[in-house]
């Protein structure tokens, strides 16, 4: 990598043993991205501002008591950071366990949007079955909702926040919003309504994002019955 200042080199870091230079104000995610390593992330989209939320991303980093998430940990030179420590595996794969069991299902349609295979691939990877979590599910479906472009199927919902994030910050809508907390929480719309009743222009861009299909492209589906 070039510096950007020929008498200013790049600062760099450890990465998994190997010393990478990095540009200033990179998160050590995208450091580890962008040299390669398979970093897993389900509330990550690279057109927002890092969340941090699902914490699959997590990295061990020296002189670090605990792992952090590596989305939103600025690259710091000098700082020695191991990515996929069977210690950081295997918490991946208890994470994904726990998601996974509140779902009504992870292998969904790819039609159902760009991102819908997210969540199932990682599963599959890491083998993270549903049976050691399985119990009551948190999402609650909207069946009701007949708008004729966008499914919400909240059965599959993971609550990455990833469609209530792009709906504000690319398209300055904020048609989607969050209710309750914990178990409880739903992705929602102003009083609990119908999506057309809402400020949503139906652009789609929930959709694409959605990593497990919870949201999906209606029009999609039906041309593929």
């Amino acid at each position: 990598m070039q510096s950007v200042n020929e008498s200013q080199p790049l600062p760099t870091l450890t990465l998994d043993g190997e010393q990478v230079a990095f540009t200033p104000g990179e998160t050590v995610y995208e450091v580890a991205v962008r040299t390669g390593k398979a970093v897993p992330t389900l509330c990550y989209d690279p057109r927002l501002e890092a969340f941090g939320s699902c914490r699959l991303c997590v990295v061990e980093v020296a002189g670090q008591q605990v792992p952090v998430a590596s989305c939103t940990t600025k690259a710091e030179a000098g700082m020695e950071v191991t990515t996929a420590s069977a210690h950081v595996e295997g918490l991946r794969r208890t994470l994904l366990e726990l998601v996974a069991s509140e779902n009504r299902e992870v292998t969904v349609d790819a039609l159902r949007g760009h991102a819908s295979q997210e969540l199932g691939t990682l599963v599959q990877r890491y083998d993270a079955g549903r049976g050691r979590f399985e119990g009551a599910q948190s999402g609650s479906s909207r069946p009701d909702d007949g708008n004729p472009f966008i499914l919400r199927d909240y059965d599959l919902c993971i609550s990455c926040y990833r469609c209530v994030r792009v709906c504000a910050e690319q398209e300055g809508d904020y048609a989607i919003s969050v209710a309750n907390r914990g178990f409880e929480t739903q992705i929602t719309v102003e009083f609990g309504g119908h999506l057309q009743d809402s400020a949503c222009t139906f652009c789609g861009q929930c959709v694409q994002t959605c990593p497990t299909g919870a949201l999906a492209d209606k029009k999609a589906l039906r041309f593929a019955e």
